[in-house]
């Protein structure tokens, strides 16, 4: 959006998934300045629920605000705005148009920068919901808390679907990575029924609720609430 004229422009892109940043793993507050912080910075994550060090936790929703959060544009990616017929400066913001049956979320563990020429893997604990709403997330929804109820329309744009299908979500799978950069396990959590597994190999055990929300999570998959009922009443008849 052009930040002198507030002209709008709007790009679709299909994707199969959502790549979500940690949150804490942005700015300095994440940040430790010694061996012995950082280690009882670690212990702290270890154990679901707390917050970390600088009293902030991280959390799914918190992520997916950062995602559809505006974001101003540097001086040097300014846009030519059609309206006012120069480039200008500009605000970006990501939305989610219209909501799949199964919605997979990924979580950015693995950071590579250019400028220290060095990677490493996030460890922060991440707390994620069983039941999710991703109404706050959708295109109709930042539309309406910036104009109000007028929704503008853009040329050449379908009519907007989302409303269709539900936006309330149930968790069914988490996938989790143990290990460092270069090294690593996955392991599989799956919910059938109300009772969760873990698929580890060949090895498929059964374990509580809680053993599922103190896991790294590295991949969540939720899928439509109505349509996950449905899938459970059937394997209970």
């Amino acid at each position: 959006m052009c930040t002198a004229c507030g002209f709008t422009s709007t790009t679709y892109d299909p994707c199969i998934d959502i790549s979500l940043d940690l949150e804490l793993s942005q700015g300095t507050s994440a940040k430790v300045t010694s061996k012995k912080s950082h280690k009882s910075h670690k212990k702290k994550e270890a154990e679901p629920g707390k917050s970390s060090q600088n009293g902030r936790l991280s959390t799914l929703m918190g992520c997916l605000d950062h995602f559809t959060r505006p974001e101003k544009l540097g001086s040097d990616q300014k846009f030519f705005c059609q309206h006012c017929q120069v480039r200008q400066e500009s605000l970006k913001q990501m939305s989610i148009r219209k909501l799949p049956l199964v919605s997979c979320f990924h979580i950015k563990r693995f950071e590579h920068s250019v400028i220290k020429k060095m990677s490493r893997k996030v460890d922060h604990y991440l707390q994620f919901p069983f039941s999710l709403d991703m109404s706050p997330y959708l295109s109709s929804s930042i539309l309406r808390s910036r104009f109000g109820n007028r929704i503008f329309s853009f040329e050449g744009d379908e009519q907007d679907t989302s409303c269709e299908t539900s936006s309330e979500f149930e968790l069914f799978a988490v996938i989790t990575h143990t290990g460092k950069l270069d090294a690593g396990h996955y392991v599989t959590y799956l919910r059938l029924s109300n009772q969760w597994y873990k698929c580890d190999d060949a090895w498929i055990t059964k374990v509580s609720e809680n053993i599922v929300r103190a896991a790294q999570g590295y991949m969540m998959f939720y899928v439509q609430k109505m349509l996950y009922y449905k899938a459970s009443e059937k394997q209970v008849s």
